[in-house]
């Protein structure tokens, strides 16, 4: 049987931290985090982790920070989605709520790389959709699997 309807306002609060985390997404798609600009916090971070570290392996490690950002961005993205969904249910995973929120995920992808298509100093790239699908959809096996795991206890 299914659980009674939450009042709206309890939904509102859930999906309020969604649309906030959409917001950071999109501020970290602007000038201010385009690559030239991220050299000068991860480049010194880079040379402190691996000192003796060659240019090359900096740029190289670079673009890996870069592109993990977009996984994980998206992956807690997915999380957050069905955590609004659940809205404190004690339910712990729907099939439908990993479906909702991998359709969130795919659309704000490609939202956040027409983004960065109008964006200076930014380039939109289908490869990073990708990678941030990827982290969306890594966020609802993370999520199945932990539900296996507690229904097996």
């Amino acid at each position: 049987m299914g659980e009674p309807p939450l009042p709206f306002a309890v939904h509102l609060r859930y999906w309020i931290v969604v649309v906030l985390w959409m917001g950071v997404i999109s501020y970290l798609s602007t000038d201010a985090f385009s690559a030239s600009n991220t050299h000068n916090y991860i480049d010194p971070i880079l040379r402190w982790l691996f000192p003796g570290i060659t240019n090359p392996e900096i740029l190289r490690l670079h673009g890996v920070v870069r592109k993990g950002a977009h996984f994980a961005e998206f992956f807690v993205l997915g999380l957050l989605v069905v955590w609004a969904q659940r809205a404190g249910r004690p339910t712990t995973w729907r099939p439908r709520w990993a479906l909702r929120a991998m359709v969130v995920v795919i659309v704000w992808a490609v939202l956040d790389e027409l983004h960065q298509g109008i964006q200076r100093n930014r380039t939109p790239a289908a490869l990073d959709s990708g990678i941030d699908i990827a982290g969306g959809a890594v966020a609802q096996v993370f999520l199945y699997l932990c539900h296996l795991v507690r229904s097996r206890w």
